[in-house]
């Protein structure tokens, strides 16, 4: 029998041998060496108590105690997005440029919206718990919280004039300077800062109701510790319980990240050192983002992975065909955050047609399921187009389910099967799924008044209540919102990411190929790959036997 020269065994054995190792041992190779591990990003202080002595100010009252100084800061924020919750928005797919945001979308979290036609529907106000079920009537009278101001608006209340408009005086008092630039050990922004009195809703002599800053603070103490730079920690006591709790909303935006962050499994980038200002840079108090679920658009956007990480996959084979085939097709995002709800449990579904007692947060809530240590969706995403639906305009709603903010981009064939044209890349997103009131006949989503519905667990009061400010009808019908959100936060270890496998197996696959618009081909290509590398380990193994 002829027998193959040894140059041909020799080439099957180094073939397997880097295939296996290319299938099933190459990790992914760290892009940059690791930084040295630090406490928490340090914070720089700005002493302005030689400042207000020279004014004659001895308690802070907001912006009001600032504008001496700092009025043309003052006039930034009140033009900025985190103020106005509405800017110019000219990337929603199907709609010409408009002035929106979610001072006026709905809210499928919250089921409200802040304004519609001048009328605020839940922003400002006092709820405390009335109607208690019977196993908790010691919990009565217990404070709820204030509304949506809590952690919208940055402000003391009063609903902001347009942008516009040149700001009057009472606008920019309005302003609350310490909820981004307040030490948060001494004025932690968001609910805290309520629940703790150090701020507080009053109901003026107007019959309209604003907050009030309490006097009891140590007024030196915290003129001694403004922040220059808002720090991690300010940022995320509003945008880590956004959404009505710990974890609830934002896609790896936990309460654990709160303070030193050493877990690299759960945020390489804090536990580094990172802070949320180096990526999200403020530029006159707007803020830069890069996100297809968000409203805000700012003068520049959110820097790009490669522009800090600019070697990219630097091991042999597998470095290679990461760096040819994967930058123009997969984000970063997609191999690099394989999960999200890493400690806290996130809300991947509520429903606003049934009423539960929530006892952690003291109140009737609606029917909320969590998931902790989920696995992403993958879809295309075009980074230009932001949003797919307006509210209040008509909505399409097929088999009562509303999509939102669903993300855009198709693939499409071209003459080469193993090429593709798209209109984006690959990214991961929490689908989060809301039951809410609805109009039929406006097509459109019914804000609900939530002071009853909190303190006492009427339903259909806070919806018809958001029914008759909005002009709307409320006839017992519901539908389906769906939301798509970006997962941008959240990058583990490369050792951690994405094998080869873990996407391009032929039976164990993360990615929906077909839902992609790739069809069959992942499965024939990958499996006449694998049965290649069987055919030469058989071959090989014969040879062995046969000597």
């Amino acid at each position: 029998m002829r027998r193959w020269k040894p140059w041909i065994w020799a080439a099957i054995l180094i073939s397997g041998a880097a295939f296996v190792w290319v299938w099933y041992f190459a990790p992914h190779a760290p892009v940059v060496a690791k930084p040295t591990l630090r406490e928490t990003p340090e914070i720089r202080y700005a002493d302005h108590r030689e400042a207000m002595a020279e004014a004659g100010i001895r308690r802070y009252q907001g912006a009001k105690s600032c504008l001496g100084c700092h009025r043309e800061e003052a006039e930034d924020v009140y033009r900025s997005y985190h103020y106005q919750m509405q800017n110019r928005i000219a990337d929603v797919e199907r709609h010409p440029p408009v002035r929106y945001g979610g001072k006026r979308a709905y809210n499928d979290f919250c089921g409200v919206i802040f304004w519609q036609e001048g009328n605020s529907i839940s922003f400002i106000g006092w709820a405390s718990l009335q109607s208690p079920p019977e196993e908790y009537r010691y919990l009565q009278g217990a404070f709820i919280g204030s509304g949506c101001s809590m952690c919208h608006g940055v402000g003391l209340g009063a609903p902001p004039e347009p942008a516009e408009k040149v700001p009057s005086q009472a606008q920019l008092e309005n302003i609350d300077c310490l909820e981004c630039h307040g030490d948060p050990a001494l004025y932690p922004s968001g609910p805290l800062l309520v629940k703790e009195g150090l701020k507080f809703p009053l109901r003026g002599e107007d019959g309209a109701t604003r907050y009030a800053i309490s006097p009891e603070q140590d007024f030196d103490e915290l003129m001694k510790r403004i922040v220059a730079v808002p720090s991690k920690d300010q940022c995320l006591l509003c945008h880590a319980f956004s959404g009505g709790g710990p974890g609830f909303k934002r896609p790896n935006l936990e309460p654990s990240l709160l303070g030193r962050v050493s877990d690299e499994n759960q945020d390489v980038h804090l536990a580094r050192g990172v802070s949320c200002t180096d990526c999200h840079v403020f530029k006159r108090h707007d803020v830069a983002l890069r996100s297809p679920d968000t409203w805000a658009r700012g003068d520049s956007e959110a820097p790009e992975c490669t522009d800090c990480h600019r070697r990219r996959h630097t091991k042999p084979v597998v470095g290679w065909i990461l760096n040819t085939f994967h930058p123009e097709k997969v984000a970063c995002q997609t191999c690099h955050i394989p999960r999200y709800a890493k400690k806290t449990p996130t809300d991947v579904f509520r429903d606003w047609s049934r009423l539960v007692f929530d006892r952690e947060r003291r109140s009737w809530s609606p029917a909320i399921e969590k998931g902790l240590n989920l696995k992403p969706e993958y879809h295309w995403w075009n980074e230009k187009t932001r949003i797919a639906y307006l509210y209040p305009e008509p909505a399409a709603v097929t088999e009562g389910t509303l999509v939102y903010q669903k993300p855009a981009g198709r693939p499409a064939w071209r003459k080469n099967p193993i090429k593709f044209e798209t209109e984006g890349l690959i990214f991961p997103f929490k689908v989060h799924e809301a039951r809410i009131p609805f109009d039929p006949g406006a097509e459109q989503p019914i804000p609900v008044r939530l002071g009853p519905v909190f303190s006492s667990g009427k339903l259909e009061e806070g919806i018809e209540a958001g029914a008759r400010v909005t002009g709307l009808n409320f006839s017992g019908g519901y539908v389906t919102m769906v939301r798509y959100m970006a997962i941008n936060h959240g990058v583990e270890p490369a050792e951690n990411a994405l094998f080869c496998f873990d996407c391009h197996g032929p039976t164990v696959r993360k990615l929906p190929w077909h839902e992609l618009g790739y069809g069959n081909f992942p499965e024939v290509a990958i499996s006449l790959f694998s049965l290649i590398g069987l055919v030469f380990g058989v071959a090989f193994l014969y040879w062995l036997i046969r000597g």
